[in-house]
């Protein structure tokens, strides 16, 4: 064990690719024997593959030669004629029906022993029922009659899959057959001919040719019951055990998998399965597994156990080795995985000389290091956000004053000096809430106060033109907001939005609360915003947020006269604030109103962040 802990991890690698070489050759082995048992089989399911095809072919000419021989029946004239609605008088059409009809079909009969029973649907009343001759509106109700007449819209004939032989008012007798029935349009509308085929037809020669050496050829319908004759060394039991296997497993919808091995009658047979679409049937062919892998099972089993033992060896070895080479290095992860989350008091235990100990003496020293330098600039980085957002602020309280101061001088100029007092009043308001250190917080109630105290400062230079909507739930008035974000925006609606407009201006606040967050939009009746100032304010704002990410706030003088001329240098700030509060948890987007002008959207989170939280977004941004 101490030269183990002494050994470079390169050594250590080399002596684990040692074991694993073992991999290899086990599965150059297998490979190789593969090889010698695989196209054995190959050859086996090859051979079954081509017997299926060959019935396939044998079947579908069989299909093809009843249809041209239904085809021609159904566009007799004889027989179409016949149908004409009132065509022929009742004694006339007894007579033809006895001498022309009736001769014909059993003509047919006689002549085309594939097929075992003709039957004519009619929507003629004053045709009798006969064995051949049927009212249509007495099936048309029935399920087949309904999936017949889809078909023979779409394709132009209908072949039913097997069933059980109806028994009609005239009809044969045998109702116990098994039958295909296959359908085809007369001349005539509504008129239809179906031809009852029993399955011995298509399937009759199969029982005659085993597969391979003791297998044998059937068929199966949908249900997975067989419905050809088996060779006679094929027992009821076994018939039974085949069907209920069959019907497990969805052998008959998986069967374009390729062959399968079940156990029947405690012997292994290898089932391969193909469809014949036109009947929805299928034919399968089973064959004694010992006939394809007998030389070779034996064998088989006993390499494969040889195999598995010596899997589980090396797994069992490696699983060893691998344990001692990777503890140390789990225990690095532990340590990093620490560090990761802030934890930086970590001390990762060194027992050896090798490069894995080695890596964990510079992670310690890198965890002091990093805790060091944390302690050293935790300060600073606090004292560096509080005047972030004390510059911000700064930046827009000037330009509010000089505006508001503006505004009393022309109130000076057009009013008496006795509307000074309510104006006064709310501008004591506005500048107590600007300049006030307390908290960068406050409540929704607070903030729409100071926004009713400017919309009235403004009124009194507009002539009572300017109207605010407030729509507002109570139980949101006390949710806490930063502190001066929705009068800036209220502001900018007056320089940009109602500039040179002398109609009455509507302002309109709605506040609701969404699924994790509350949303504010703030809404007017001005001039609205184009498509290019859109994007202009869009890209600003993504370019301040963007740079701040990765430096301090700093104005420099051109932006500062931007400042001062009112080039939305609110809103830049507004949504600076937001960013610095929020991170990336908020949204402030712009659109046009209902009312006309612009929709300026503010979408915060239900919690304010925490001063923890604060701290740790700052965190954060000094990694970058």
């Amino acid at each position: 064990m101490a030269i183990f802990k002494k050994m470079h991890y390169k050594s250590k690698l080399i002596l684990c690719y040692l074991v694993l070489v073992s991999f290899p050759l086990i599965l150059c082995l297998v490979l190789l024997y593969q090889s010698i048992v695989k196209p054995v089989r190959e050859n086996a399911v090859s051979a079954i593959d081509q017997r299926l095809d060959q019935e396939l072919n044998t079947i579908n000419s069989k299909i093809e030669k009843i249809r041209n021989v239904s085809y021609l029946v159904s566009t007799n004239t004889v027989i179409n004629k016949f149908f004409v609605p009132k065509f022929y008088g009742d004694l006339e059409l007894i007579e033809i029906l006895n001498n022309d009809i009736s001769p014909l079909l059993s003509w047919l009969e006689a002549s085309s022993p594939e097929i075992s029973y003709y039957h004519f649907f009619t929507n003629n009343p004053s045709i009798p029922e006969t064995q051949y001759l049927h009212q249509y509106d007495d099936y048309r109700s029935e399920p087949w009659m309904q999936e017949m007449e889809d078909s023979i819209f779409d394709k132009g004939f209908y072949l039913e899959p097997c069933h059980i032989n109806r028994s009609y008012s005239y009809g044969y007798g045998g109702e116990d057959q098994m039958v295909y029935s296959l359908f085809y349009p007369l001349l005539t509308s509504n008129n239809f001919l179906e031809v009852c085929i029993k399955p011995s037809v298509f399937f009759e020669d199969m029982k005659t040719i085993p597969a391979m050496e003791s297998g044998f050829v059937a068929a199966v319908n949908s249900d997975g019951k067989i419905i050809s004759d088996l060779p006679a060394k094929v027992t009821a039991d076994f018939r039974h055990s085949l069907e209920e296997r069959l019907m497990e497993g969805d052998c008959l919808s998986d069967s374009d998998e390729g062959p399968f091995l079940v156990s029947l009658a405690q012997t292994e047979y290898l089932i391969s399965i193909k469809q014949i679409g036109s009947l929805d049937s299928w034919i399968l062919c089973a064959v004694p597994g010992a006939e394809i892998v007998g030389p070779v099972l034996k064998a088989q089993q006993l390499f494969t156990l040889v195999i598995l033992a010596a899997a589980i060896g090396i797994v069992l070895l490696s699983y060893l080795l691998s344990t001692l080479l990777i503890r140390k290095i789990n225990t690095i992860i532990d340590a990093v995985h620490k560090i990761q989350e802030g934890d930086f008091h970590v001390a990762i235990p060194v027992n050896g000389e090798d490069e894995i100990d080695q890596l964990a003496t510079d992670i310690n020293y890198m965890s002091f290091r990093i805790n060091e330098l944390i302690n050293r600039v935790y300060k600073a980085r606090m004292l560096q956000k509080e005047t972030e957002l004390s510059a911000l602020q700064a930046q827009i309280n000037p330009h509010f004053l000089f505006n508001i101061l503006d505004t009393f001088k022309m109130i000076a100029i057009i009013h008496d000096l006795d509307d000074f007092s309510d104006s006064i009043a709310a501008l004591g308001n506005l500048m107590r809430y600007n300049i006030s250190p307390a908290s960068y917080h406050c409540t929704l109630e607070h903030e729409l106060q100071i926004i009713r105290d400017y919309i009235n400062i403004q009124n009194l230079l507009l002539n009572n033109r300017v109207t605010l909507l407030l729509s507002v739930p109570d139980n949101l008035l006390r949710f806490e907001i930063p502190n001066f974000i929705l009068q800036p925006i209220i502001e900018n609606s007056f320089v940009h939005g109602f500039e040179n407009k002398l109609s009455e201006l509507i302002i309109k606040v709605t506040i609701y609360r969404g699924d994790s967050s509350i949303i504010i939009k703030i809404e007017d009746n001005g001039t609205g915003i184009s498509g290019e100032q859109l994007q202009t304010l869009t890209a600003a704002m993504k370019k301040s947020t963007e740079t701040l990410e990765v430096e301090p706030i700093s104005l420099d003088p051109q932006e500062r006269e931007s400042s001062r001329s009112g080039k939305s240098i609110g809103i830049l700030n507004v949504n600076l604030r937001l960013f610095l509060l929020y991170g990336r948890h908020y949204s402030f987007t712009f659109s046009s109103s209902d009312l006309g002008g612009a929709c300026n959207t503010i979408s915060l989170p239900v919690s304010i962040p925490t001063k923890e939280q604060e701290e740790n977004f700052l965190n954060e941004r000094s990694k970058l």
